[in-house]
């Protein structure tokens, strides 16, 4: 009984250091286990221009930094009186993004301000430009209510535009928010 003890022991012993040390170094190639990238919303990373102000100005109660402040609330959105057809947002990235998604809110009250027909494009060096998406006829179902545009992208483009060239009916534009997401290509 005692050189059974004393044989499991001493086998005990002896299979320390080889599982500690291993029985040989192997290489293995490094496998990144965490591959899947996630949609990101990139708007704070850009600087927001627009060729149409609100009349108190870009900080004013309704200017154009409401419509990029994440504020998606009743009391924070941006209004043109009067809406111009050739009206545009842009937004201007330090180093290009893949977006392939953006989203719009529509404003807190008259729906006729939403806009209904626009083109969203990308550039590379904020003159030549690249339709992305193209929309005629939209409407919004309630009030700020977001909708999410969609389209496949694969070039990293450091300005991205919304050019609305209609609204619903009247005279004004508003927007509560506009977002953009990018999104990775396996998931366009």
């Amino acid at each position: 009984m005692t050189l059974l003890k004393i044989t499991r022991r001493t086998i005990g012993l002896c299979l320390v250091p080889v599982l500690l040390l291993g029985c040989g170094k192997e290489e293995f190639p490094a496998v990144d286990l965490f591959t899947w990238k996630a949609k990101v919303d990139v708007t704070d990373k850009a600087n927001l221009s627009v060729n149409v102000e609100s009349i108190g100005g870009a900080t004013g109660n309704e200017g154009s930094k409401k419509v990029v402040d994440n504020d998606f609330s009743a009391a924070s959105k941006f209004l043109i009186n009067p809406y111009q057809a050739d009206f545009y947002m842009q937004l201007s990235f330090p180093a290009p993004q893949q977006v392939a998604s953006y989203t719009l809110t529509s404003g807190n009250d008259a729906p006729g301000r939403d806009p209904k027909d626009w083109k969203f494009s990308g550039s590379m060096d904020g003159t030549t430009w690249v339709d992305l998406d193209v929309r005629t006829g939209e409407t919004f179902s309630g009030r700020n209510l977001t909708r999410t545009f969609s389209f496949k992208n694969i070039i990293l483009y450091n300005h991205y535009r919304i050019s609305i060239s209609a609204v619903g009916s009247g005279t004004l534009f508003q927007l509560s928010e506009w977002r953009l997401i990018e999104v990775p290509v396996e998931q366009q």
